[in-house]
């Protein structure tokens, strides 16, 4: 089976897609820095309505910041748009806010960069079979997060998303249009439904650190 890597880091993307190649049956058909080419290459490949099933491996932290594209919005774009292309979360980000957003945006399998060969192999072989896969090490807080998540408004969910994503207020603000002060007021609706205290503690328990500027 073919599969494609959209990684921005020249060195993963490279090293990855080959040791994949070299370790398995998987056949590599491209490999590509930006989102734009990534989408380029699939029109092209599925041109034909008989196009042959294809993996795609996607990193979440990529995509022209001007526009706020990143892997979740390449990966709800295949999902939507290809039915027989099947989109893998590879990422730094193991925290489960991230991963329901993944899941809910099409991804058929997540794992973290910091798995084994073995592990990304495994998730390739079951999203090529129509079957959803999850790195072991993130199930258990992937399942309480996503039972407290239940609780929370379409738009308070909107926010979380964006506040595991790094985002600032004043960036929450702006894409919500909405103003700080009423982000505010969600975060702190937010943090009573889950159960945390502080956007720290939010963070440390279903986020990244990451990147994150708390």
């Amino acid at each position: 089976m073919n599969f494609i890597m959209i990684e921005d880091h020249n060195l993963v993307r490279q090293g990855v897609s080959k040791i994949i190649e070299e370790k398995s049956d998987f056949h590599c058909s491209g490999t590509f820095a930006s989102i734009d080419e990534a989408k380029v290459f699939l029109a092209d490949y599925c041109r034909s309505t008989d196009y042959e099933p294809l993996i795609c491996i996607v990193d979440i932290n990529l995509g022209d910041k001007a526009d706020d594209a990143d892997g979740l919005s390449l990966i709800s774009f295949i999902k939507e748009n290809y039915p027989r292309l099947y989109s893998i979360c590879y990422s730094m980000f193991k925290g489960a806010g991230i991963v329901e957003q993944a899941v809910a945006s099409g991804a058929a399998a997540y794992v973290s960069k910091n798995a084994d060969l073995d592990v990304l192999l495994q998730a390739m072989k079951k999203a090529g079979d129509g079957i959803f896969f999850m790195e072991e090490s993130l199930t258990s807080d992937y399942i309480i997060y996503t039972n407290l998540y239940q609780s929370l408004t379409k738009r308070e969910r909107e926010l979380t998303g964006l506040f595991f994503q790094h985002k600032t207020e004043e960036e929450i603000a702006r894409t919500m249009g909405i103003t700080e002060r009423a982000v505010d007021n969600y975060i702190t609706r937010i943090l009573s439904k889950l159960g945390v205290t502080s956007k720290k503690e939010l963070m440390i328990r279903f986020g990244d650190i990451w990147g994150n500027k708390l």
